[in-house]
């Protein structure tokens, strides 16, 4: 398996969360291939399949067996490549049906009360609170992961463009922007983070910092934006994804053209964007009501019985 990873580390280049969670799915096969007396080398033609119904008796969901599926699949297919093998048990079985789970996004009024609250933080810790505002509005503002957004270096920011290029999945760079709002938020908070930095003797050149002047990460602003979300009494499933979906949802709402927002967003398909248009739903009723002569006459039509 260690040959596997770096192939995927070094020839494929993805990010160190994949090269985790496929590690960590091939080590569980593996387990369960030994368990039942089966090498992994010379699976037999039910080993996915039996495989598959062992982890839905485990209470995995669809999508996370489907992930662990797509994993085991190219896992095989490198072996067979490299003649360790000449067969892919995963070639004779079939991804479990999902339904499709819209994105949850917050309203205007959400994202107002997380900022807020914030700005509230600021009073009693300055640096703090400025960069809980300056990471949430950068969040919101250019669309970012939260593993980008996070890896972003002080003197990667371009304000006189309102830019920056960023490196995203499979280790492809873009550029996002955020804004003139975001930028004076941004600014606000550099000298703040730089007092920290430079008292704590970290030397860090991360934007976003901890209290200690370490770089953020990905689980202390999770836990951080739990603490918004309770005190802001958010009921909906706010995580640190949902800025994204936000960004997508709002500049979507707004016009924007979804290829366009396919590139913001830095998706390989063009079908992992179109989730998002469950949210023009009810602005393309508005353009048809207003424009289309059927749709002006419709409640008309309905008194006629038409």
């Amino acid at each position: 398996m260690k040959q596997y990873i770096s192939y995927l580390e070094n020839i494929r280049h993805l990010s160190p969360a994949t090269v985790k969670a496929y590690s960590g799915d091939i080590a569980e096969f593996i387990s369960f291939m030994e368990e039942s007396g089966i090498s992994v080398t010379e699976p037999d033609r039910n080993s996915g399949r039996r495989y598959v119904a062992h982890l839905s008796k485990k209470g995995f969901d669809a999508r996370s067996i489907n992930r662990k599926i797509s994993a085991l699949r190219k896992f095989y297919d490198y072996k067979i490549r490299e003649k360790e093998t000449d067969f892919n048990p995963f070639d004779y079985v079939k991804s479990q049906r999902v339904d499709k789970k819209l994105p949850t996004f917050m309203t205007d009024s959400e994202l107002k009360q997380v900022d807020n609250l914030a700005v509230e933080k600021e009073s009693s810790h300055p640096m703090l609170g400025a960069r809980d505002e300056a990471l949430f509005s950068f969040l919101y503002a250019s669309g970012c992961r939260i593993s980008e957004a996070l890896s972003i270096k002080v003197r990667d920011l371009d304000f006189g463009s309102g830019q920056v290029l960023i490196t995203g999945k499979g280790n492809k760079q873009r550029f996002v922007f955020f804004g003139k709002k975001t930028a004076g938020i941004l600014q606000a908070y550099l000298p703040l983070r730089q007092q920290v930095v430079t008292k704590e003797g970290t030397g860090t050149e991360a934007l976003f910092v901890d209290y200690k002047g370490n770089p953020l990460t990905s689980r202390g602003a999770t836990w951080i934006l739990r603490q918004y979300k309770l005190n802001a009494h958010i009921d909906k499933n706010v995580t640190l994804h949902t800025f994204r979906h936000t960004f997508a949802t709002h500049i979507l709402e707004n016009g924007a053209d979804i290829r366009a927002v396919q590139e913001l967003l830095g998706h390989a398909g063009l079908s992992t964007t179109q989730i998002y248009t469950h949210v023009g739903i009810g602005r393309l009723k508005d353009i048809h009501r207003a424009t289309h002569p059927h749709g002006r006459l419709g409640q008309k039509g309905e008194e006629n019985g038409i």
